[in-house]
């Protein structure tokens, strides 16, 4: 694993870890596909480290902080949106070209992803849309930003930000919440402190009446995101938590109706929004399943287009 960095064309330094896939010799695996993983709102790129390991062996991984997340940036400008994030992912996803890329989107992360690969479709091969959909109801959303908000500005330690998370985490297996409390705080002005701007809660979640106008003209988020989810030509995979109240199950077959053929829906047991923490062995046997599917599928449809051109 590797701290790496880039920047978006509007200048903010974005962090991700990179995990790279490697022959047997060692060396780098040129010729394996990306997956991309990102992480949803407040958490950061070490939320996927459980998963890395069951992806590696096939693929090179990369985990990325949003900006105000994790160990990128925090923007100077407050600039935070689902369009922002979308636009930086579309910068980082220009540096791929061509290749072969599997997204997997929890939460912000797969909303983000929906947007920007709608407007840019070249190169990704499937989307995972972990415990996400275009629509949020107002009071799971109410209560989301609310516990966040009322999270302590700072702590002592890595042991009391586990505590104070597994609050909000009800349901979160102890280990993997203790995982992401080690990564999850930095020091501000001599204290230990999240590593999310506190600006980016209003921000994304458009409280600022200010940022509602400037944003006006692209019209309703929700709207936006159904288009851009009936408009993609990929495999799609939606995974829910069976007890999120995120992402509700009529919503979650709705969305696979829209899909068609290219959709497909899976629950996750014992689990709610934070599948990856709540239930870490199952649903990283569904996502993984899901990406070494569209990958053989893929492997087998270019080897029929070459014998058949050979023909």
């Amino acid at each position: 694993m590797e701290s790496r960095f880039f920047r978006t064309r509007d200048g903010v330094r974005l962090h991700y870890l990179w995990h790279p896939c490697l022959s047997q010799s060692g060396k780098l695996a040129e010729a394996a596909s990306y997956c991309i993983l990102l992480h949803g709102f407040t958490n950061d790129a070490h939320v996927w480290d459980a998963m890395v390991g069951a992806l590696q062996d096939m693929y090179h991984v990369i985990c990325l902080d949003h900006r105000g997340h994790g160990d990128s940036d925090w923007d100077p400008e407050q600039k935070y949106s689902h369009w922002q994030l979308a636009e930086d992912l579309q910068d980082f996803l220009r540096d791929f070209g061509d290749a072969s890329i599997h997204i997997v989107g929890h939460s912000l992360g797969a909303r983000v992803a929906v947007l920007a690969i709608a407007a840019q479709p070249c190169g990704v091969a499937s989307l995972t849309i972990v415990d996400a959909g275009p629509e949020v109801s107002p009071e799971a959303g109410e209560r989301l930003v609310n516990d966040v908000m009322n999270l302590p500005a700072c702590y002592a330690d890595a042991e009391a930000y586990h505590k104070s998370l597994a609050r909000i985490y009800m349901m979160a297996d102890t280990a993997a919440l203790a995982h992401i409390a080690r990564f999850g705080l930095r020091i501000h002005q001599g204290k230990f402190v999240p590593k999310t701007d506190p600006a980016f809660t209003p921000g994304i979640w458009h409280k600022n009446p200010e940022f509602r106008n400037q944003h006006k003209d692209k019209g309703e988020l929700s709207e936006q995101i159904w288009q851009a989810l009936g408009s993609l030509n990929l495999p799609v995979h939606i995974v829910r938590g069976q007890a999120s109240s995120i992402l509700e199950h009529a919503l979650a077959v709705k969305m696979t109706k829209l899909l068609g053929t290219r959709g497909k829906l899976s629950v996750v047991p014992r689990a709610g929004h934070a599948v990856m923490l709540d239930n870490p062995v199952s649903s990283t046997s569904m996502i993984v399943d899901f990406i070494h599917g569209v990958s053989e599928f893929q492997v087998c449809t270019r080897t029929e287009k070459e014998l058949e051109s050979q023909g």
